[in-house]
């Protein structure tokens, strides 16, 4: 080949063969270089609650090109491209033994077919104090665990080792990936707290990345943008009448976009009650490849949109393909059509049949494990093996069902402006009758029609379809609803004795119908409730409809309890709602940077009616009270009469929305306040 010619066959692939020579950046402190000061720190400088703490946390990412050399007789599929680089190294001081779980490290590996992502390296070491020496005990390699967390990720897990109050553990690793649009995110705030953190990232010009940044710590951002050069080099190897090999060298010139993010003295996440999942807070950063702009060749976009990602499902053999197959339902299909049933009683027939016949196993996918008649065969598997099999029921009985894909509370809420199939974790069933939309899960035994279980619970969910897709709410159609009945009196120790029936629906019925459940008899359960209660003895009782919430749960029962009077001479005191349900405050903290999220409305009623003893004269009684926010979110009554002896309390409290927002913090935690201490308020009665 001549000079003209190989020059011109170079630069057609300059782009695939070049290597970065990146600049990298200093991490905080070297590995391994412990001051023996940092052992005399007994607690986090900026949170002394704190059980553990980041005394550094440092990132890079950066790209190479997987060859340095090209040679003519490679097979261009042996060429990996480009690769991109994540180093992560930090150190975190365990301050107590409830910080202890830090010292378990998990790393987590992306892999599809050939391509994979694995670490190079990991130095890991746990330093502790001995007798005014460091002493350090490194991680073996054999210590390092592997395990599939789901199709697509395996995870490598290891605990440090020889840890105790006071230790300091340090661990770097470096992943090298084959997928460069897999730019990790990076978190600076964390469960506990962070004294410094670091990402540092270098992106060549012809890759574009979108940035987004949450949570509500500030981060530290700076740009800055560099000329590098490119060095190429291809051997030529000598075929036919060229009886040596050729090679030809050539710089260059190429622009880096380098992106540093810092924070300092970061707080620890607070997780206070009400809150899905901590992910959709914390302080963070995240990529996604938008596009690569590569000299010489078109523009490639990255950034699929919502259709794509329909026709991916769909086209899938792991998930559409899987819902053309129907055979294994046949003798189920027969039987439910000869049932003579139809419409709502029919779906709920055939959800019981996919209930009472598979088992879930625990795992949140939206792919089969392998089929779906491989599946049914095993009466168990995943959430995709169990909710489309019953998609595929319900299609062959006539209706019009869909598979919804969403992700779980877990896993985060769903970004709509930034279309990604792997934010999906989780597959559920629409089912349409008339002008009716049902969704159903039959992964667990207790969920219902339109009455998923919490963990699905999360924003909006994603319907897979011919013709195209679309989203659809997921915000509950059932209430948390409790009716509460006391009627009570006295014996002669000032004990109440009485009865308490309840009737549950909706989330009530589904959560206390599991309680119930887990436990292997009802007189263990029964157990368990007086456990609870100080003084309470359960005499007996009844439960009806618990395994048919389409019907309310009720639960009854007679019983004693002691101490819930107090005595002073002859005066008596008593809270008249001696079975609050607030009975205590579950917003601690004075001020919330986040959102209070509420899985479903809430409704609960109490009337309670209790017989004073005829020795007994009523000296004093609780206020009447009827107090709302303005938006009637949320709603409280008090209302108490006396006729003769009998008191009857009227409580009733409601929950009307799902989401208080960060500004509506302390309206709502100051309503709980209120409601806690009305319930506190004591009737004073006097023996005569």
């Amino acid at each position: 080949m001549n000079n003209k010619s190989f020059t011109q066959f170079a630069i057609a692939f300059y782009l695939a063969i070049f290597t970065f020579q990146l600049s990298a950046q200093n991490p905080p402190e070297k590995f391994g270089r412990i001051d023996k000061e940092d052992f005399k720190i007994t607690q986090c400088p900026i949170d002394s609650n704190a059980h553990a703490y980041f005394i550094f946390d440092y990132g890079e990412s950066y790209f190479q090109y997987a060859d340095t050399k090209v040679v003519s007789t490679d097979a261009p599929s042996t060429r990996k491209g480009f690769q991109l680089y994540f180093t992560r190294h930090f150190r975190i001081k365990i301050l107590d033994n409830q910080g202890f779980s830090w010292a378990n490290i998990e790393i987590p590996l992306y892999h599809d077919f050939e391509d994979e992502e694995k670490t190079l390296q990991i130095k890991a070491y746990t330093y502790n104090l001995e007798k005014g020496k460091i002493e350090k005990t490194k991680l073996s390699k054999g210590d390092v665990n592997v395990e599939k967390t789901s199709e697509n990720w395996m995870t490598e897990k290891f605990a440090m080792p020889n840890v105790k109050a006071g230790s300091i553990i340090e661990v770097e690793y470096t992943i090298k990936s084959d997928f460069y649009f897999n730019l990790r995110e990076w978190y600076f705030q964390r469960l506990i707290p962070v004294l410094q953190s670091e990402y540092h990232v270098t992106i060549p010009e012809y890759f574009h990345f979108n940035q987004t940044q949450k949570g509500y710590f500030p981060i530290e951002r700076s740009q800055d943008r560099k000329i590098q050069e490119v060095t190429i080099t291809y051997v030529e190897k000598a075929v036919g009448a060229i009886i040596e090999d050729g090679s030809y060298t050539s710089s260059i010139k190429y622009f880096e976009d380098i992106f540093d993010f810092r924070a300092s003295n970061i707080p620890s996440f607070p997780i206070e009650e009400h809150l899905k999942t901590p992910e959709n807070y914390l302080s963070k950063i995240e990529f996604e490849l938008d596009r690569t702009t590569f000299p010489n060749a078109p523009i490639r976009n990255y950034t699929s949109s919502w259709e794509d990602i329909n026709e991916n499902l769909l086209n899938s053999s792991s998930f559409g393909k899987e819902l053309k197959k129907s055979s294994q339902l046949d003798d189920e299909v027969e039987r439910l059509k000869a049932s003579g049933l139809s419409g709502q009683e029919l779906i709920s027939a055939a959800f019981d049949a996919v209930k009472s016949h598979m088992a879930w196993n625990g795992q949140k996918n939206k792919y089969v494990t392998s089929s779906l008649k491989e599946a049914w065969k095993n009466k168990s598997g995943n959430a995709a093996d169990i909710n489309l099999n019953l998609v595929v029921l319900l299609n062959e009985l006539g209706f019009d069902a869909t598979p919804v894909v969403l992700s779980t509370q877990d896993h985060g809420i769903i970004h709509p402006a930034h279309p990604s199939i792997s934010r999906f974790n989780y597959v559920i069933a629409a089912v349409k009758d008339g002008e009716k939309t049902y969704l159903i899960d039959a992964t667990d035994p207790q969920s219902d029609i339109d009455l998923l279980p919490v963990r699905c619970l999360n924003d909006r969910g994603r319907l897979v379809r011919e013709g195209g897709g679309d989203w659809i709410d997921l915000t509950s159609k059932s209430n948390y609803t409790i009716a509460e009945s006391f009627v009570v009196k006295f014996d002669e120790n000032l004990d109440i004795i009485g009865t308490d029936a309840l009737k549950l629906s909706g989330y009530a019925a589904y959560q206390t119908a599991k309680k119930v459940k887990s436990y292997q008899s009802q007189a263990d359960y029964e157990k368990a409730l007086q456990d609870q209660k100080t003084g309470l003895t359960i005499d007996s009782m009844t439960i009806s409809n618990l395994d048919s919430l389409s019907n309310s749960l009720k639960i009854k029962y007679t019983f004693k309890q002691h101490g819930i009077v107090e005595n002073a001479g002859d005066m008596a005191y008593f809270s008249p709602s001696f079975d609050p349900f607030v009975s205590s405050n579950p917003f601690k903290a004075e001020q919330r940077d986040y959102p209070v999220e509420f899985n479903y409305p809430y409704t609960v009623q109490q009337i309670i009616t209790i017989e004073i003893p005829d020795n007994y004269t009523i000296v004093e009684v609780p206020k009447p009270l009827v107090a709302r926010l303005p938006d009637n979110s949320l709603r409280y009554i008090y209302n108490i009469s006396q006729l003769g002896q009998k008191i009857t309390l009227t409580l009733a409290f409601s929950i009307n929305k799902a989401v208080f927002l960060p500004e509506e913090y302390s309206a709502l935690r100051n309503f709980y306040m209120m409601v806690v201490d009305k319930q506190k308020e004591l009737l004073v009665m006097q023996k005569q």
